[in-house]
């Protein structure tokens, strides 16, 4: 009972904070504090979100964004949920990657878009592998964390018992770095999301970037900000999404520890 009135009260907590930043945008922007041109106001991005969505606008540029993000994650994901759970296990790989890994997490990932343009060119292939990058790293070192920070009294208990490592590894290792995998690939999504939106102001002909470079650059503020709104509440629903999942995750390792 008490956990659920604090989730309510988090949710309405937020509710009023943003209903309170949108009426201060409101109320600045009425009162002549900002000029309507740099920031428009929320009321003309709404009326102007119900336009584009009457025709069909918003639906191709969302889907188009929402596809490339759907492949850079998946991929991201198989990669380096798979790279993390070897560097966890064997030290060597661990060695090996390292210089790799630190040499992206290092070097500004945007630095590589002409490379991409010019093996993948413009388009899809390319928006995906810039958000591949982007998500990458989080997902392989929360892996990389959750495997090498298993409970060693559980690994101990398990081998006098006489499992072998492939039992450890698959019925002790993994199940326990469950969660904090799960919290690398909450990361994982916004980088995976900024990735593709970054690479569609660059190179593309659709997509949530690509309409916020594209009013931008005809000066349309109310429009551009449809989108760039469009762009957060994604960000919100997604990583919610995971955050939710995360959660479920530790209870989870909560109750099979007791």
């Amino acid at each position: 009972m008490i956990a659920a009135l604090a989730k309510r009260q988090a949710l309405i907590l937020g509710t009023l904070s943003m209903v309170g930043i949108l009426g201060l945008w409101q109320a600045v922007v009425d009162l002549g504090f900002i000029d309507p041109f740099f920031v428009s106001r929320p009321s003309a991005v709404w009326n102007e979100f119900l336009a584009q969505w009457r025709r069909g606008n918003i639906l191709i540029h969302v889907s188009e964004t929402l596809r490339s993000f759907a492949l850079a994650l998946g991929l991201a994901t198989t990669v380096g949920i798979g790279l993390g759970l070897l560097a966890g296990w064997f030290r060597d790989v661990e060695s090996a990657l390292d210089p790799f890994v630190w040499f992206k997490y290092s070097a500004p990932t945007i630095a590589f878009y002409p490379l991409f343009i010019a093996w993948l060119g413009y388009g899809t292939p390319t928006i995906v592998a810039i958000a591949f990058l982007f998500a990458l790293t989080p997902i392989y070192a929360n892996t990389l964390s959750g495997i090498k920070n298993v409970d060693r009294d559980l690994v101990r208990a398990a081998r006098s018992f006489g499992a072998r490592p492939y039992d450890i590894f698959f019925m002790v290792a993994l199940p326990g770095s469950v969660p904090i995998i799960v919290a690398g690939l909450r990361l994982g999504v916004g980088r995976a999301l900024t990735g593709v939106v970054v690479a569609e102001l660059f190179g593309a002909n659709a997509g949530l970037g690509y309409s916020i470079g594209y009013f931008a650059q005809l000066l349309q503020t109310t429009r551009m900000m449809v989108y760039i709104v469009i762009v957060i509440i994604l960000g919100v629903i997604l990583t919610q999404l995971l955050s939710f999942i995360e959660a479920r995750t530790d209870a989870w390792r909560v109750s099979a520890a007791k």
